[in-house]
């Protein structure tokens, strides 16, 4: 069961739970590209905490599940995904360009958080149209659920992080072309550093996943980007609300 300490004073939307959904991928983006520029200590407390609140929900996020959810169903507050929040910002600012090859926008200068959003966004298409990939997923968030009682509900603990690595390696890591991340060749080398990057990207994969249950598009993020920033700068608001 989901625990849901936080009472919304408010009934969010689904525009505004889509834009919520669409601002923890962004979130997942922006800690894969500190973890990969930085290094896993580098990303500090506050890294750790916005990563943590990510793992602590996608672990709770369902694939057969087809009903439009609130996400803050997932998290404890709003707070929990001002990263996210703030990253979306910046990065809707941009203009966006189309490949002729997708359909999902993309920056026309190189913005690597942004590249892995797009990124996940697009893979998650293809990673939740094969049933067998969806049964690894569930069967994974349960084992992981049951191991965490063994690390005191440590979220952050290597063996947890290793096993999310694992389920992204194989499910997303089989399918072409896979998201290449930049950062330091040393810190690569280090297997619980690239564990960090890969449990990011699932955490983003999730949350993609339900973005497009909630009736995400690209054509809908390329037209309405005013709306899109209007739902943020709301949403911002209404963490000082509910705080």
């Amino acid at each position: 069961m989901v625990e849901q300490p936080f009472q919304q004073p408010h009934t969010l939307n689904q525009r505004q739970n889509r834009a919520l959904a669409l601002a923890a991928v962004f979130q997942a983006a922006q800690l894969t590209h500190m973890t990969a520029m930085s290094g896993r200590q580098s990303i500090g407390e506050s890294g750790n905490f916005y990563f943590e609140q990510l793992i602590k929900a996608s672990l709770n996020i369902r694939a057969a599940n087809n009903t439009p959810c609130c996400i803050l169903d997932f998290f404890s507050q709003p707070t929990d995904i001002s990263l996210g929040l703030r990253t979306l910002e910046s990065s809707i600012s941009q203009p966006f360009t189309t490949s002729p090859k997708s359909r999902i926008p993309r920056l026309s200068s190189a913005k690597l958080p942004m590249s892995y959003a797009m990124s996940l966004l697009a893979l998650e298409k293809k990673v939740y149209s094969q049933p067998e990939y969806v049964k690894l997923i569930e069967k994974s968030q349960q084992a992981i659920l049951k191991q965490l009682s063994f690390f005191d509900h440590d979220y952050l603990h290597p063996s947890i992080l290793a096993n999310l690595a694992q389920t992204y390696v194989d499910t997303a890591g089989q399918i072409t072309p896979r998201i290449l991340v930049r950062g330091s060749a040393e810190a690569f080398k280090d297997a619980a550093h690239t564990n960090r990057i890969r449990a990011c990207l699932f955490t983003g994969l999730q949350f993609a996943h339900v973005w497009r249950q909630l009736g995400g598009s690209s054509w809908n993020m390329m037209f309405s980007k005013r709306k899109l920033l209007q739902d943020i700068q709301d949403l911002a608001r209404l963490q000082y609300l509910t705080v």
